[in-house]
């Protein structure tokens, strides 16, 4: 899982035409830890990465983001699916596949 360090990476990161998943987190999120290793585990052909909000501020409040683990997937720069705080791998593997069924 990559580690985005700033917002010009988060935006460079997110624009290609393929599902992207990032994890919102912040270093003292204790279910956050968990959380990613569970991305990284059952989605490892997707690009993953994860934005530290309390490194990268600016994003928090551009994107709305207000509580940790925040799971978004998006495509082309856009958000399609939200997961916030409590979710399953489940339900994200169902939005994925919704996605890959239209490209």
């Amino acid at each position: 899982m990559k580690e985005i360090k700033s917002k010009e990476e988060f935006f460079k990161f997110i624009a290609p035409k393929k599902p992207i998943i990032i994890v919102f987190s912040t270093h003292g999120c204790s279910t956050c830890v968990p959380v990613k290793q569970k991305i990284e585990t059952n989605f490892k052909d997707l690009p993953t990465a994860n934005v530290y909000l309390d490194e990268v501020k600016e994003l928090s409040g551009e994107l709305a983001i207000f509580n940790v683990p925040t799971v978004c997937i998006f495509l082309e720069g856009r958000e399609l699916f939200r997961f916030v705080r409590v979710f399953s791998m489940d339900e994200i593997r169902e939005k994925i596949n919704r996605v890959m069924e239209y490209l």
